[in-house]
Parts: structure tokens; C-alpha cells; sequence
């Protein structure tokens, strides 16, 4: 099983073998061009081993403890509790343990759509969550598994209208602030400010390309791996169709168990105003999410945690409608273009 940690690491090897094999293959182009036919399919070996499964990558899981930056919250005045701010999720959630050890009444059921799928999910009463200075009062929190979670909650986009969300990851500190007019004013030398704009609650980046396609990029700080639709995946296999992008088949597993097939590949390029970053692995896959958001017909990307942290800091501003990307972080940093 592939997990986002090892998920680029998983594809190393396979890439190779599948770039080996590719280059002491002859393309069926070129025979045809010689006349000459196409060879015989070989009879199965029943004596030989089956093949290897594609690998699993699961769905609606926490991001990787190293890569995970909590912010302090308190329920019904008690706390601090830490919660994960997660801008690709509707709703902020608790954990069962952690509704539980509250004693919070439960809600109504309701229908939780996650980028796998959906589920009926219960839900807790709860009078006032706070985190910062961001607050809901009298709400109905949806409750997920602590398995799903790793930390005692999420901190949805019901709570960061006009926030700022900053992801500092060369100190390792997430925090939470009202946006402010002066935050654009003061920008530093190796800093990049990017326009976006606010689509289903979400951060949208303006003009992003991915492999030279132009698409809908949302920044999904919950999510450890970037994804993609079909309709992106379909884009860019037009637009290098002569020289194909390393890639390899997955199994995606939601939630809910519910399971569909996907594609890792490895992109050349990815593109947000004047940064530019290459040979990034993204899953390409018939998401549930974008079904929800109705742009299965158009290309769009979730990028996650794992773009995120190749900066030193990231600045997701829900109030100016724009995402500050610092650079200095720990991974190869993104080009700047000219």
C-alpha cells in the first residue's frame, strides 16, 4: 500500500522499469512504417506468477505526521484542542474521541462529501467553537473516526471567511489571522503574491497550467497528495501525446471503502503566475469532489501539502482573494520566470 509519504518513492522504481521497457521496445508506428505486421500475442503461462496488483493510495485521510501543522481550538469554552485547517473541506469536524470526551449531544445525521465519495455522517452539538478569533456559535459539527482525522479536529472554510491562513513550514507553525488590506502591501524579496479567487467557498489560483494545460487549481491544505480530474489527465496526454509523461495505474480507496481505479503520473510542469515547478507526481482519477463541484467537463486540481511544502511559507488569504508562496523551503525550490 502506497501511503502519501512514500507515494512519490513508490513510483521510482516502477518508472524506471516502465522507461526501460519503453526504450528497448519498438514502437508499433515504426512497423507499420516497414510493413512489416504486428507480432503474434504470446499463449498464457498458467505456471506464471499473476500479475502484481496496482498500488493502493488511500482517500479522506489525515496528512503525514511530518507534514501535519495544527492550530489551537476550543469547544464550548474547553481546550485547547488541535485541529488541522483544512481549505478543501466545507465544514470544520470533530473527532469521536473528542466529541465524546465533551459529552456533546447528538445532531442530526448528515451527508459528508469527501473527495472519495460521500457518507451519512452523525453529527455533535456544539454551542461555540473558537480558533483565533474566528468563531461559529450553535452549530452542528459533523463527527468523523479518529482514524480518519489524527488530530482532534478540522477547520473548515465555514470558518476562514476573511481569514488569512498562514502555513509557515520552515518553523513548523500554522496559524490563523483576519485578513487585512496591508497584508499584500508588504511583500518580500523572495516572496510571490498570486491571484485567486473564491470558488465554492475555496481558493481558487488564477491562470495555473499543469504540463502546459490551463486549469482550475484549488489549494486543498488537508490533502498530502495533489490530484487531478480526467479531463486534465485527457489534456495533457493531447498536448504530449509524442512524448508521454512517466505514469503508472493505482487503486484508490475511499472512506467508505468504496474503491476506483487512477493514474500516478509524473507531470513536467506546474505553473501559478510567476512560479514555475516541475516533475511533480499527481493523481489523476474520476473524483468524487469534482462530480460535487460539477467540473468533471473541465480540467482541475487539488493541490496539496505536498506542493505546499516546497516553500518555506504559505499565505492563503480568503479576504484578498490571493496566495502569498515564500521560497527558501526544504525541497528543491520553484523557479521563479522572468
Amino acid at each position: 500500500m502506497l501511503t502519501r509519504r512514500n507515494l512519490a518513492a513508490g513510483l521510482g522504481l516502477s518508472l524506471l522499469a516502465q522507461q526501460a521497457w519503453a526504450r528497448s521496445a519498438t514502437p508499433a508506428s515504426i512497423q507499420n512504417q516497414a510493413g512489416a505486421a504486428p507480432p503474434a500475442p504470446k499463449p498464457l503461462d498458467p505456471t506464471a506468477p499473476p500479475a502484481a496488483e496496482p498500488p493502493m493510495v488511500l482517500l479522506d485521510t489525515a496528512i503525514d505526521e511530518a507534514d501535519r501543522m495544527t492550530v489551537e481550538v476550543f469547544v464550548n469554552e474547553q481546550g485547547p484542542f488541535h485541529f488541522v485547517v483544512d481549505t478543501g473541506a466545507d465544514r470544520s469536524t470533530l473527532s469521536a474521541p473528542l466529541a465524546q470526551r465533551l459529552g456533546l449531544q447528538r445532531g442530526p445525521d448528515v451527508m459528508l462529501h469527501g473527495v472519495g465519495g460521500s457518507a451519512l455522517t452523525p453529527t455533535a452539538k456544539v454551542s461555540l467553537i473558537v480558533a483565533g478569533d474566528s468563531r461559529l456559535k450553535d452549530v452542528n459539527l459533523p463527527v468523523l473516526s479518529a482514524e480518519r482525522l489524527g488530530v482532534d479536529g478540522l477547520i473548515g472554510v465555514d470558518m476562514l471567511d476573511n481569514r488569512n491562513v498562514i502555513m509557515d513550514f520552515g518553523r513548523k507553525r500554522l496559524e490563523l489571522r483576519r485578513s487585512t488590506p496591508f497584508g499584500q502591501a508588504f511583500q518580500g524579496a523572495r516572496e510571490v503574491s498570486v491571484m485567486a479567487d473564491a470558488r465554492f467557498g475555496r481558493l481558487a489560483v488564477a491562470n495555473a497550467r499543469v504540463s502546459g494545460v490551463r486549469c482550475v487549481a484549488f489549494i486543498d491544505s488537508g490533502s498530502g497528495a495533489s490530484m487531478g480530474n480526467m479531463a486534465l489527465a485527457e489534456a495533457i496526454k493531447l498536448r504530449v501525446r509524442r512524448k508521454p509523461e512517466p505514469s503508472m495505474a493505482i487503486r484508490l480507496i475511499g472512506a467508505a471503502g468504496e474503491e476506483t481505479t487512477g493514474e500516478l503520473r509524473i507531470i513536467r510542469s506546474l505553473e501559478m503566475g510567476a512560479l514555475r515547478m516541475s516533475n511533480l507526481p499527481l493523481v489523476m482519477a474520476d473524483l468524487h469532489i469534482f462530480d460535487v463541484w460539477q467540473l468533471n467537463d473541465r480540467p482541475a486540481v487539488l493541490l496539496g501539502v505536498d506542493v505546499l511544502k516546497m516553500f518555506s511559507r504559505v499565505e492563503l488569504d480568503f479576504g484578498a482573494d490571493r496566495v502569498k508562496f515564500r521560497l527558501g523551503g526544504g525541497l528543491p525550490s520553484p523557479v521563479l520566470q522572468a
